[in-house]
């Protein structure tokens, strides 16, 4: 999603729907390397226009919309076309955030 990223940007895409394999019900997300910046959640569902969407903080138990810290995030993705972290704000850190979807 993103690999040692260090300026904003929208990184790579998550697919949590696929024809051959069926779809994905949740995603759970790791972020790493962030010194000072900020995670954005975002869906979509129809290919481009995009929606901040609250992933879980699986250490805190709080919901959000944004992560400014490193940390394990869940979030319900049935339904969903892509999700994606975008780097909204950016200061420094190399920010790598790795996707597993599950059913």
């Amino acid at each position: 999603m993103q690999s040692a990223a260090t300026a904003t940007g929208n990184g790579t895409a998550i697919d949590c729907t696929d024809a051959s394999s069926g779809a994905a019900t949740a995603l759970t997300m790791q972020i790493t390397g962030i010194t000072t910046a900020t995670i954005t959640f975002e869906a979509t569902v129809d290919g481009s226009n995009w929606v901040a969407i609250q992933f879980a903080n699986l250490n805190s138990a709080t919901a959000a919309t944004t992560a400014t810290a490193d940390g394990l995030y869940r979030a319900t993705v049935l339904g969903l076309v892509q999700v994606r972290a975008r780097i909204s704000a950016y200061t420094s850190g190399a920010i790598t955030i790795i996707g597993i979807l599950s059913a």
